[in-house]
């Protein structure tokens, strides 16, 4: 088979296929940032207002009642979530390991279906036992006495949540961006609209947690509505078996990960009294609504994984090199990150009732201690050794366990701040373990030293002289003060080398094919289309466009023989790509005639049902050897600038300059 990589290229181009994935991350990560921070922003909208109806003492309460929601999705997910995502894409969100995607559904929507259904049965199951028992979880809970419907609210919540978090990332892994953003955006928008009334009505705690479990539900349905057509509704016995079989190796990772993250209020508030237990969960809030913002780079990276694209990334520039500049962005990121908690956490706590106050110094350690589960999986994603499943997990429950220990023999001493300290130190150990195993081991990843330290330091120094700076009460002033802290050391990272000076080409590329200017520099849609004939144009258009069957995209407009439709597009679709001007292609990229290799990209590229079978038959592609991820990404690419150039160009490419 004749090499179609850039090493057979003549010439360069800015970024290669780094700026592609570049942009790709940006975009993802981007988007992912959005919906987190448009969910989150809701969510401490919601929190405010919530902390100025009611008390500390039943805020603290409000967040006991979060917990048992959020324990109950766990325990109505846990391994069918995982085993479904795996069946079905290959992995979830949070999977990290690399491990082959063997054992594929052969038909993912059925599979989804299945899940989906399944973790619909055990939800319903496990919130009506949850009723049944709402008194006794109410005394052990909240106290004795504790008010039993409080608990039923939070089982719905519970119920529901656990559906809608499968349908969420199903969407994420679908690629589907916009539409996340819309569910993710969904739930804590129809809870506030369900919220404010019943507070206003005088509700208090029962309002505010009854109207989380009714914008829960709410959500859920939006959700399996965007998700129609993805999945059939359906439940196959045996594939719900395969479900929980391919799930279970997760089920002590995930258990970890979720203890780390969610048990510190449950934990402290044996501990502690329910006033600081309501000023710990307003800084908690406060903490979520930017720890997540590094989770998106990571998460973004996840779908991204399975394109071939992210291969060709690797094949290009070699393994330890790609992740070490990966791993390096993602430190440029959650630095800056911690910079803004830092200097605005005061501001952010001046929105709430005068009783909160105590919240502000917690948010920067809180932020900090809900980012080391993200900070380690991303490690983890960016390492590589052999069979490196098994040390991460294992570290997950080593953090869950030191996380425990540490949090209750420092309870007594420290207060509150017991809790993130813990979670910093639990995932410290691991993390040192898994970077001494890659880094010993025959691909250590090269990490830029340089740049990372130095963005470090100047985060620090900010941070510092920022702390000695009196700029009143006004809340204003110290929005605008802290907002300029971040603005210094995002300028000072670009004239100090912490972004190296030859990055900036194609980071400059990256964001203009975010914003759709990139791709003139280097593929020009009109001049591919000029070059091949009207016909040819037509059947592109109805298959890229118009996602006809390729078969019926060709029919009464070019002569081919039944069952090569797919391979003379793909023909087509190198000529396009090397007359727009398509940069690194090797010499005679359009000359190549490889019949059996070229019906097989064909049904790649044009594949009909969900992405997530189009993904399985490109992995496949590429580990058979039939295809290189640099012409698979070459070819989407193409495909992807044309189905974004207007149907007048298609039409008549002259009109491209008009």
């Amino acid at each position: 088979m004749v090499r179609l990589s850039p090493r057979n290229a003549k010439g360069g181009s800015k970024g290669g296929t780094g700026a592609a994935l570049g942009t790709q991350v940006l975009r993802y990560s981007g988007i992912h940032s959005i919906g987190i921070v448009v969910s989150n922003s809701l969510t401490f909208v919601s929190t405010i207002l919530v902390a100025n109806f009611i008390d500390p003492g039943e805020f603290g309460q409000l967040g006991l009642l979060l917990f048992l929601a959020g324990l109950m999705t766990l325990l109505f997910t846990v391994g069918s979530k995982q085993g479904t995502m795996k069946r079905t894409f290959g992995g979830d969100d949070d999977d990290d390991d690399e491990d082959e995607d063997e054992e594929l559904a052969a038909d993912p929507a059925r599979t989804l279906g299945t899940g989906l259904v399944l973790i619909s049965l055990v939800s319903i199951v496990g919130t009506l036992i949850t009723v049944a028992f709402a008194q006794p979880i109410a005394d052990w809970l909240l106290g004795d006495g504790g008010d039993s419907s409080l608990v039923i609210w939070a089982a719905v919540a519970g119920g529901a949540g656990a559906v809608y978090r499968v349908a969420s990332i199903t969407i994420w892994l679908e690629r589907r961006p916009y539409p996340y953003i819309a569910v993710e955006a969904s739930r804590p928008l129809l809870t506030l609209l369900v919220v404010v009334p019943l507070l206003i009505g005088g509700g208090g705690l029962e309002g505010a947690i009854a109207g989380t479990g009714a914008g829960s539900a709410l959500a859920t349905i939006f959700a399996l509505v965007l998700l129609r057509g993805s999945w059939h509704p359906t439940f196959v016995p045996s594939e719900a078996v395969a479900i929980y079989r391919k799930g279970a190796i997760r089920v002590p990772l995930v258990v970890s990960m979720w203890i780390v993250g969610y048990a510190d209020i449950f934990i402290l508030s044996r501990f502690v009294s329910d006033a600081d237990l309501g000023t710990y969960h307003l800084a908690s809030r406060a903490g979520f609504l930017v720890a997540f913002l590094p989770a998106g780079y990571r998460k973004a990276l996840r779908p991204l994984q399975k394109t071939a694209t992210f291969r060709a990334v690797e094949d290009e520039y070699g393994v330890g090199t790609a992740r070490g500049i990966q791993f390096g962005y993602f430190v440029l990121m959650l630095t800056g990150v911690m910079l803004a908690v830092t200097v605005l956490a005061q501001a952010l706590v001046r929105v709430a009732p005068e009783s909160y106050s105590a919240a502000a110094p917690l948010i920067p350690l809180l932020a900090a201690g809900l980012v080391a589960p993200t900070v380690y999986r991303m490690l983890n994603k960016s390492v590589k050794y052999g069979d490196k499943r098994i040390p991460f997990i294992i570290g997950a429950v080593l953090a869950a366990g030191l996380f425990i220990g540490l949090t209750l023999l420092l309870v007594d001493p420290v207060g509150v701040e017991a809790a993130p300290l813990a979670m910093i130190a639990g995932f410290t150990v691991p993390g040192i373990y898994i970077f001494y195993r890659s880094q010993t081991g025959r691909t250590p990843i090269k990490l830029p030293w340089r740049s990372m330290l130095t963005a470090v330091a100047l985060a620090v120094a900010i941070a510092f002289a920022h702390s000695k700076i009196d700029v009143g009460s006004g809340i204003g002033v110290e929005a605008l003060v802290g907002l300029v802290a971040v603005a210094l050391w995002v300028s000072l990272i670009a004239v100090t080398g912490a972004i190296p000076a030859y990055h900036r080409g194609a980071l400059k590329e990256m964001v203009l094919g975010l914003i759709g200017r990139g791709r003139g520099s280097t593929f020009a849609p009109a001049d591919g289309l000029a070059a091949i004939r009207r016909p040819e144009r037509r059947v592109l258009r109805r298959a890229i466009l118009g996602s006809k069957p390729v078969a019926e995209a060709a029919a009464g407009l070019i002569e081919v023989e039944p069952g090569d439709e797919a391979r003379t597009l793909v023909e087509t679709l190198r000529r396009v790509a090397v007359k727009g001007g398509m940069p690194r292609l090797p010499d005679g990229y359009d000359a190549i005639e490889e019949r059996e290799r070229d019906q097989a990209i064909g049904e790649f590229l044009f594949a009909e049902g969900p992405i997530a079978g189009r993904d399985q038959i490109g992995k496949r592609l590429i580990n058979d050897g039939v295809a290189e991820a640099y012409d698979l990404h070459t070819l989407e690419a193409t495909v992807a600038a044309l189905r974004a150039t207007p149907r007048r160009v298609w039409k008549d490419p002259s009109q491209a300059k008009s």
